[in-house]
């Protein structure tokens, strides 16, 4: 992963360089990890702790970034708060991939790293279904109640999203960048939030 990083960083100078130097926090620290650890009671995968290792998520203090599929990147603190914020209430997936479990859109073994700012985010799936991958990726969309698998690990996702950056794939919001914000934002062919309208992320239709 960590060349997978490196290369991140680069394309990231060149092309959005408020993320790198405004964005993304200092790597997270050996204790509050421990902490986070003891509170989901559940192992973690260690790409996930690497994920962490590299930058402890994002703030948005002097540049409103994002970084995977457009979405804003969970600060450690930002997790616990959306995992201890989760609602109980019990609501089943309408749309799903099979490597998903569906009875559950607020299942406590999904940790949620990385959100849209409406209703999508990303989750480290430790509850996977039969056919699926202890520490998948998946996508949860709350308003229609789909569930989508992105990658089999945190370290898949991490090497699709150096692939896409040097496919060109990403670029800047111009509406952000006209703020002066350095937003990525992706290309129609991966766009996961409008998964509705993708080849590739719609295929319940």
């Amino acid at each position: 992963m960590e060349e997978n990083f490196r290369t991140i960083e680069k394309w990231l100078n060149e092309n959005a360089p408020k993320i790198v130097k405004n964005s993304l926090q200092a790597p997270i620290a050996e204790r509050q990890w421990e902490t986070f650890s003891k509170l989901i009671e559940k192992n973690l995968p260690d790409d996930f702790k690497h994920l962490y290792l590299w930058h402890n998520g994002m703030n948005d203090d002097e540049n409103v970034g994002s970084l995977f599929y457009g979405m804003s990147f969970y600060s450690m603190d930002e997790v616990l708060q959306n995992h201890e914020g989760r609602s109980e209430e019990r609501i089943a997936l309408k749309k799903w991939d099979k490597e998903i479990k569906p009875e559950h859109i607020n299942n406590s073994h999904w940790i949620r790293f990385a959100f849209d700012g409406a209703h999508t985010g990303l989750y480290l799936d430790l509850d996977p279904s039969n056919e699926g991958t202890y520490g998948q990726v998946i996508f949860i969309d709350d308003e229609y109640e789909v569930g989508i698998l992105v990658a089999n690990s945190v370290r898949d996702l991490v090497c699709q999203f150096t692939e896409d950056l040097e496919q060109g794939l990403y670029h800047l919001h111009e509406d952000a960048l006209e703020d002066g914000n350095h937003f990525l934002e992706t290309d129609d062919s991966i766009d996961i939030i409008n998964w509705q309208d993708s080849v590739k992320w719609n295929r319940f239709d």
